[in-house]
């Protein structure tokens, strides 16, 4: 009887993520697609905004898996980091801060053997989230392509993410077998792998006939080819962040969803890499 009333609470809770997940998305992704169409200072908000929460909840993950970091001064050099593409100061103020961080370390009042894990911390924390993150900037706002092809390629880049997703989940529940990397997501599976990497193709396929008429077939393909086999690694990067610190979710920022790591990390290592290619392979960023 017992176990029969402890599996009925587990559905219910489940239909209730369920409902909270789709209830975030039907929210969430309208605004982002919005922020993301005017660009400009609308979207280099949004994406502020996410990396200084993902910021905190990486130094909250650190802290958990027994690495402290200088929080508030490490916040302010991700935030710096973002702004690299759209605004051309925050390089050398960047570099000042963190050269401020580095020499204010001997006149902190922690332990000597502290002191080091503290800055290794405090540069990760920043770095991981924030600087990643600005691809998405240099994505959207870089000179080389039209406004509108811009949001095309960036927005294909989350389509093509999401496609991966969906069907890694999918496949890896109706036919995964063999696990990717059990100690650390024990549910990924390669069969899930590769069903997210024809899906990641799917979608640039369907996006090059529509939206990304503009780009070669090559780099499309290339794109999805990014989105599909380097997304999950960085899925897996984030979990192993959170099986070191002991948690489920990074935040709870995306009610269902966790916290932005939880929701963006294939794309924080998806995003410098296609922009690199397209930069400097595909020519289409100056």
């Amino acid at each position: 009887m017992m176990k029969h009333l402890r599996r009925i609470e587990r559905a219910r809770r489940a239909a209730s993520n369920l409902w909270l997940r789709i209830g975030t998305a039907l929210l969430g992704i309208p605004l982002l697609v919005g922020a993301l169409w005017l660009g400009g200072w609308v979207f280099t908000g949004v994406v502020l905004m996410l990396a200084g929460a993902g910021i905190m909840e990486s130094y909250r993950l650190l802290r958990l898996a027994g690495l402290p970091a200088y929080r508030s001064g490490g916040l302010v050099l991700g935030l710096l980091l973002v702004l690299m593409p759209v605004w051309p100061p925050a390089l050398p103020l960047a570099i000042v801060w963190g050269v401020g961080l580095l020499v204010r370390a001997p006149f902190r009042q922690v332990p000597l053997s502290e002191a080091p894990v503290r800055l290794a911390a405090t540069a990760f924390g920043a770095l991981y989230p924030a600087a990643l993150l600005s691809s998405l900037l240099a994505l959207r706002l870089h000179p080389g392509p039209t406004d509108q092809q811009a949001f095309w390629i960036t927005l294909g880049l989350l389509v093509m993410i999401w496609a991966a997703d969906t069907l890694a989940y999918a496949t890896g529940r109706l036919l995964g077998k063999r696990p990717l990397a059990p100690r650390i997501s024990p549910a990924k599976t390669w069969e899930g792998f590769v069903g997210g990497l024809l899906g990641a193709l799917g979608a640039a396929i369907i996006l090059r006939l529509s939206a990304l008429h503009f780009l070669a077939w090559p780099h499309v393909l290339v794109l999805g080819v990014l989105c599909g086999s380097i997304g999950p690694p960085g899925d897996l990067a984030e979990s192993l962040l959170k099986r070191a610190a002991g948690v489920k979710d990074s935040g709870n920022l995306l009610p269902g969803h966790g916290g932005v790591l939880d929701r963006f990390d294939a794309l924080m290592v998806v995003a410098p890499l296609a922009y690199c290619y397209l930069r400097w392979v595909a020519g289409v960023y100056g």
